[in-house]
């Protein structure tokens, strides 16, 4: 029996079919998608579908904590995955010699609902986010004040 593995944003069933377990929400369509990156649980006989996240024994950050990354990517305009480069600490910065990932689930880019994560982030982007997960990859939040992009990468856009 094979895992289905999903990432934040991934459609892991239908409102007609199954309810939201641990880590599903429903959309505007509803359809239920993931909210973090783990593994698809079925529960056929009481109709409810969860997702069990995959975590890591090495925690290196905290809950709470402020933390800057890198947008490397976007892959269905709706789940963001962030390079986390560094993270603040007692008002100093500190640079993350590790690798780190962390993901924007499209629940937590803004307090109003982007059509697409592409409105609000763009690859290369810098941005500046809350740690809501305990384990990588870290699930991160812009919802906050003084969160959100810190440095725009242009994409040459002309305005006349």
């Amino acid at each position: 029996m094979s895992k289905e593995i999903v990432v934040p944003g991934d459609v892991v069933g239908v409102a007609e079919e199954y309810l939201p377990g641990e880590n599903v929400e429903v959309d505007a369509d509803g359809k239920l998608r993931a909210q973090v990156m783990g593994i698809v649980i079925r529960n056929d006989k009481e109709h409810v579908v969860s997702v069990k996240p995959i975590r890591s024994s090495n925690s290196l950050l905290r809950m709470n904590d402020i933390v800057y990354g890198k947008v490397v990517a976007i892959p269905n305009d709706r789940v963001v995955i962030v390079k986390i480069i560094g993270v603040e600490n007692n008002g100093s910065k500190v640079v993350l010699r590790d690798d780190v990932t962390g993901i924007v689930p499209p629940s937590q880019l803004l307090n109003g609902k982007p059509s697409s994560a592409s409105e609000v982030l763009g690859i290369g982007d810098i941005i500046r986010a809350r740690v809501i997960s305990r384990d990588p990859p870290y699930t991160l939040t812009l919802r906050d004040a003084q969160l959100g992009v810190v440095y725009a990468k242009c994409l040459g856009v002309v305005i006349r």
